[in-house]
């Protein structure tokens, strides 16, 4: 029996500058709060989700996505 790969995903969400790369790479995880900073919607439920979570990470350009496998 094969085990679902999930991770756990944290933004530093004061520290967004509102770029939307996260949103763009994964919308199924990150979404935008009231003030348009980039808040977790949801955990990652899946290898699609946590691959997806990842590319978010590396493409933030001020480093406040955090993904733990």
């Amino acid at each position: 029996m094969w085990e679902i790969k999930k991770g756990k995903v944290s933004v530093d969400t004061p520290n967004c500058i509102s770029c939307g790369a996260c949103l763009a790479l994964c919308s199924d995880v990150f979404k935008f709060d009231d003030a348009n900073k980039s808040i977790i919607q949801k955990q990652p439920e899946n290898a699609d989700e946590l691959m997806c979570s990842k590319q978010a990470e590396a493409a933030c350009p001020v480093a406040i996505i955090h993904v733990e496998d």
